[in-house]
């Protein structure tokens, strides 16, 4: 969580998720959690994503996904306690280290109210995405494109961090699952037929919850006797559900303090994480 924050361009001091819930300057209390919020136990820390469904995201067991905080597991742990990020303490926290050659504890400045941090909106709304994908192979195999495949898309989505993905001019389609299913080859031309299974997609803005499977053709031409190149699509986006629940996360993190400006992309963010969380 520290580091989601960090990216986001909301720094603070780091300490155990028992110092936050006793309380950090750069973090006050709330009773009434918003999305991007943190709910804090000792031992535990996670960013709020839906608070009608008691629903937050954090590094779990079985890997980073999404959790209800009323569920018995987290009961057990104890009540969770809220916290709300404040830019302005946050600030002057950073000020009172580098002055005391960053040793001494920042005081808390109980006048401080928190200020509304907007959204960053510097990010392009078309993605230069590769053109070909090489397949180093004489004759290529569905379970080697596949591969090659899965590692360049997740390399490419890695680099979508700091990107409005509502802003975005090619479709996003989040995948739980994407398979080369057959390769056809005539001479120096052919085709794969992938496989993909999509819980969700946004395309012009707009989200879409709905669960689909659908099969692509995918051209593929001989690149020299040792290789072919892929073509991939240039108007769609193919990212990880795994990766997807990160960049969801940052980016509602980058929301957290925002009141109403971002009320329609909290909600959106939200949606979608809980959607990852139920598959």
């Amino acid at each position: 969580m520290h580091t989601v924050f960090e990216r986001a361009g909301f720094p603070y001091t780091y300490v155990s998720s028992s110092d936050l819930y006793t309380g950090v300057d750069e973090f006050h209390r709330v009773t009434r959690p918003q999305p991007g919020d943190l709910v804090v136990w000792p031992g535990h820390v996670g960013i709020v994503v839906n608070p009608s469904q008691n629903t937050f995201f954090s590094s779990l067991r079985s890997g980073i996904g999404v959790e209800s905080y009323s569920s018995s597991y987290w009961k057990d742990r104890g009540a969770p306690r809220f916290y709300r990020y404040v830019k302005a303490a946050a600030t002057k926290s950073r000020e009172t280290r580098v002055g005391a050659g960053d040793f001494a504890h920042p005081t808390l400045d109980t006048s401080v109210n928190t200020e509304e941090i907007p959204s960053v909106d510097i990010n392009p709304t078309s993605i230069k995405l590769p053109g070909v994908q090489v397949i180093d192979s004489a004759r290529p195999q569905p379970k080697e494109i596949t591969q090659a495949l899965l590692l360049t898309l997740s390399s490419n989505s890695e680099g979508l961090r700091d990107v409005d993905i509502f802003k975005l001019s090619q479709s996003l389609i989040v995948f739980s699952h994407l398979e080369v299913r057959s390769v056809k080859i005539h001479g120096n031309q052919g085709r794969a037929e992938v496989r993909i299974t999509a819980p969700l997609s946004v395309s012009g803005g707009q989200t879409n919850l709905r669960k689909r499977q659908e099969t692509q053709k995918w051209p593929l031409r001989r690149r020299d006797e040792k290789s072919w190149e892929l073509l991939l699509p240039q108007d769609t986006i193919y990212m990880p559900e795994d990766i997807a629940a990160r960049l969801l996360a940052h980016r509602l993190a980058l929301l957290a303090d925002s009141e109403s400006a971002n009320l329609r992309q909290k909600s959106q963010l939200s949606q979608m994480l809980n959607k990852i969380r139920t598959q």
